[in-house]
């Protein structure tokens, strides 16, 4: 039950943060629904919504602080580092995409 308030909480945030502030990347949006895509339905499904969900408030909050700490030079280099990453996410067979979005994404936010 923690677990569906948690999802359901990371839901709200996100669909609130990412009307306003989510960088407007085709290459991210075509990397979050290939991933949501290729999830198989069910609970497999309900867990690949909530990773898309926790990566993009990820991506936000690394933004916003580039944003606050280095200017539109950060950022700029912030997103397309994260383009870089969406287009590996595209790139992944459909099996791993979940698995790739993990990976690249936080690998780039850990680094920013």
């Amino acid at each position: 039950m923690a677990l569906m308030a948690k999802i359901l909480l990371l839901i709200i945030i996100a669909i609130t943060l990412t009307a306003e502030a989510a960088p407007k990347s085709a290459k991210l949006k075509r990397a979050f629904d290939g991933v949501m895509a290729a999830a198989p339905p069910g609970k497999d499904s309900e867990a690949a919504e909530a990773a898309v969900m926790e990566q993009q408030l990820q991506i936000l909050a690394a933004v916003a602080l580039a944003e606050k700490t280095g200017g539109k030079e950060k950022v700029v280099s912030l997103t397309g580092s994260y383009e870089k990453a969406a287009d590996q996410v595209v790139a992944a067979p459909p099996t791993d995409k979940l698995k790739v979005m993990k990976k690249e994404f936080t690998a780039v936010t850990d680094a920013a």
